[in-house]
């Protein structure tokens, strides 16, 4: 066969048939270029290091994060339960902290703040059911723990809520009452259920706010929300704070006693700013706030403590408390500073208190009447 050379580059390249085996060859080879040479690298020793990727797992899991309760309205009473299990899986203690929620109407409570590596525990949360508008709802909470590092985990209540309820209005009040002149206040407690309630009495837990029920206590009422227009009944409270209050902030109960066996007591908590103290008179609280073990199991210790710093004038003449089931105890204060005495004050549960009461208030007087220190109290069911 003829060989003729390539002009055009001069080269000594041969031209061959489109048909010669040995054309084909050299294509083959030519494609096969790029895989011999991954390989090749691929055979040589390197310099770097493999890499590895480790992801730190959370050690607490739920059982569920999300506790729906049907898209059916759950039944009324006074208070709503959602139940989370969880397990520590990891190989360190898990530490439980602070725990946030998008209700004040929540009120979580663990089994244990702190578990063991394979240890179980239960986180329940009570939804207060007054005051719940009808309808579908949807909560969270965010549990913050610790393992090895700080987590947080989202949880997630999801319930409907029966078109006959019993409401609160307002929720809550806060007053600021600095003058002499009484500072009046109204409050509505509606039932729609079928057979509503019967507010029997109503009395406050400061001696400087008086309540009662108005002239027309109990009326025919229209649930708004209800598209049906579902009768119901209404009871107005009306009272007032009067002037000339202790100095300082108070925390104050409006207590409505009824006929109903599942809301024997509707409360109305208040928050009522007197006038204010000197710079570096005002007494301090701590805690600011008590939570007591609300339980009837064997050794429950249903009690706490507070200390009251406060100047060394003062002095304490004796406490009242609500409710009665409350009981306080104290010594004699002793010296915190040139001006300061600190005061330790023990609360105990003695009794467990009316069902659906979660709050309660504890007043020291002092100085004869004329200044006083509140403290409020809040019961855990465990």
């Amino acid at each position: 066969m003829p060989v003729t050379l390539n002009a055009d580059n001069n080269t000594d390249r041969a031209d061959l048939p489109e048909t010669s085996p040995w054309r084909t060859t050299a294509v083959v080879c030519v494609g096969l270029l790029p895989c011999l040479g991954a390989w090749l690298f691929a055979m040589s020793p390197s310099d770097q290091a493999a890499l590895t990727i480790t992801k730190s797992r959370p050690s607490l899991l739920f059982a569920t994060y999300m506790y729906h309760h049907g898209e059916e309205p759950v039944q009324l009473a006074a208070v709503l339960e959602s139940e989370f299990p969880f397990v520590n899986k990891g190989d360190a203690p898990v530490t439980i902290g602070d725990i946030t929620t998008s209700c004040g109407c929540m009120r979580p409570r663990l089994s244990k703040q702190t578990v063991a590596p394979g240890e179980m525990g239960w986180l329940t949360v009570p939804i207060q059911m007054v005051n719940q508008s009808p309808g579908p709802h949807e909560y969270t909470l965010t549990v913050n723990y610790t393992d090895t590092v700080a987590r947080q985990t989202t949880l997630t209540i999801k319930a409907a809520f029966p078109q006959k309820m019993v409401v609160v209005q307002p929720k809550a009040l806060y007053l600021s009452q600095r003058s002499t002149k009484p500072l009046p206040f109204n409050v509505a407690i509606s039932d729609f259920r079928d057979t509503p309630l019967r507010v029997t009495s109503v009395k406050s837990t400061a001696p400087f706010v008086s309540a009662e029920l108005s002239a027309s206590a109990a009326s025919g009422i229209v649930q708004a929300s209800h598209q049906e227009g579902t009768p119901g009944s209404k009871a107005e409270l009306r009272g007032e704070v009067a002037g000339g209050i202790p100095r300082g902030r108070h925390h104050v109960l409006v207590t409505a006693t009824t006929d109903d066996v599942d809301f024997p007591v509707v409360t109305i908590p208040m928050l009522v700013n007197g006038p204010a103290f000197p710079p570096g008179e005002a007494p301090i609280t701590s805690p600011s706030q008590l939570r007591l073990l609300a339980s009837d199991h064997p050794g429950t210790r249903r009690a706490a403590k507070f200390d009251l710093v406060m100047p060394s004038k003062w002095q304490v003449s004796h406490a009242s408390v609500w409710p009665s089931e409350l009981e306080v105890t104290y010594g004699d204060p002793r010296p915190f500073s040139d001006h300061e005495q600190t005061l330790e004050v023990i609360v105990k549960l003695s009794a467990l208190p009316a069902k659906g009461v979660a709050d309660g208030v504890v007043q020291l007087i002092a100085n004869d009447g004329r200044d006083l220190v509140t403290v409020k109290v809040t019961f855990v069911t465990p």
